[in-house]
């Protein structure tokens, strides 16, 4: 072969190379930056959702955990006034509430949920129980019935954040616990 046309042949591979080489490396790391963004988004989307869930448990657990200790008090003997309760519980059930609500974002619909209704009518019963005379028996009854709601709480709290964590989509947290909904066939 020519010299000349070696060379030639060389250097029209080379500008074949250093051609592709221009072209393709900016794809090849746009395509790189592309995937680590998505990642990235996704872990960020992960930790929001597991905020919210954990927001949820706690919240729940905080105006649960007041409930419980309320009745306790009541059964002691301590006198707490309508209006303390009122006031604390409103802070702490709206708390809770809203953070049943945001859990939508991570999947969850839980605001109209057998968890939270329980909360809401477990609440409804302590105040019933400060407005009138109440037998220790039921005071008794309504404080086991308090404190049975903090297992199956966070049976649904861990239900979703493993759920959350291991990248599933949401199911019903609060299926084969207390808070199960049951619907007529």
């Amino acid at each position: 072969m020519n010299p000349a046309v070696a060379g030639l042949v060389g250097a029209i591979f080379g500008a074949l190379i250093a051609g592709s080489a221009t072209t393709f490396g900016p794809l090849l790391l746009q395509r790189h930056k592309d995937r680590t963004e998505g990642r990235q988004r996704l872990e960020e989307a992960r930790v929001r959702k597991v905020d919210l869930v954990n927001d949820v448990g706690v919240q729940c657990r905080a105006w649960l955990l007041y409930l419980s200790r309320t009745l306790h008090d009541r059964q002691a003997g301590s006198q707490v006034t309508l209006a303390e309760f009122d006031e604390k519980c409103e802070k702490l059930r709206t708390s809770a509430e809203r953070a049943l609500a945001q859990a939508a974002n991570a999947g969850y619909v839980l605001s109209h949920s057998g968890l939270a209704d329980a909360l809401r009518s477990l609440e409804e019963q302590v105040r019933v129980s400060l407005l009138l005379p109440a037998r220790p028996e039921h005071l008794a009854h309504l404080h086991g019935a308090a404190n049975s709601y903090f297992t199956p709480r966070q049976v649904v709290t861990f239900r979703m954040l493993d759920e959350v964590l291991h990248g599933r989509p949401p199911s019903d947290p609060t299926s084969g616990t207390v808070f199960e909904r049951h619907y007529p066939a």
